[in-house]
């Protein structure tokens, strides 16, 4: 991404943007191992990877959530500085 004055910027530079995705990922991740958990049929007990896939889902939403936060206040400080 190139900012103004044609200073280049990447997520790094937006630390709730990059928390944000490392949630998505960490969720996704997460998700992954909890399906593996499921599929297995030596696995008697379905509870833990279920209920961890419910933690995965609410960890999905709130990285959303900060990314879109994040947008809408880049999005006023363009507006209130332009």
């Amino acid at each position: 991404m190139t900012g103004i004055g044609g200073n280049s910027y990447s997520t790094s530079a937006l630390p709730a943007i990059a928390s944000g995705q490392d949630a998505l990922s960490s969720s996704a991740q997460q998700l992954s191992q909890d399906a593996q958990a499921l599929a297995n049929p030596d696995n008697q007990n379905a509870t833990a990877p279920l209920t961890n896939a419910t933690q995965s889902n609410l960890l999905t939403q709130a990285g959303a959530e900060i990314i879109s936060t994040s947008n809408e206040m880049l999005g006023t400080l363009l507006d209130v500085f332009a």
